[in-house]
């Protein structure tokens, strides 16, 4: 088990409980990494926000949010992101797939959001 500090004395401060999460958690930090207009971290939250959503569901936020949103790029970014960091969960079973990130990721998700702002 991994601990980075007293979770009584920095609440803020996330345990990581196994070596699952902390590859996870750096997975999303090299996804970030790459990030040259903030769109990869938009869409994280606008993950953390709720869902499950439609790619186009993200595309007509990240709009609101003033991204200049492409035919196919936002499909695009949430398959790299769901292939590369194992965190987003796919609901096919519908017209539309729905995507989501898988709830035993998203205290990572925002972890990953706070180190690397």
């Amino acid at each position: 088990m991994s601990w980075r500090g007293s979770h009584y004395d920095h609440p803020e401060v996330v345990a990581l409980n196994s070596s699952e999460d902390e590859l996870v958690l750096a997975r999303i930090k090299d996804y970030l990494s790459r990030d040259k207009d903030g769109r990869r971290r938009a869409v994280l939250r606008i993950f953390l926000e709720g869902g499950p959503y439609e790619t186009k569901d993200i595309d007509d936020k990240l709009r609101e949010q003033r991204f200049d949103v492409k035919n196919k790029g936002t499909p695009a970014m949430v398959g790299l992101m769901g292939s590369k960091t194992g965190i987003l969960s796919v609901d096919v079973t519908g017209d539309h797939n729905m995507y989501s990130i898988k709830e035993k990721y998203k205290r990572l998700v925002k972890e990953a959001l706070d180190e690397t702002s």
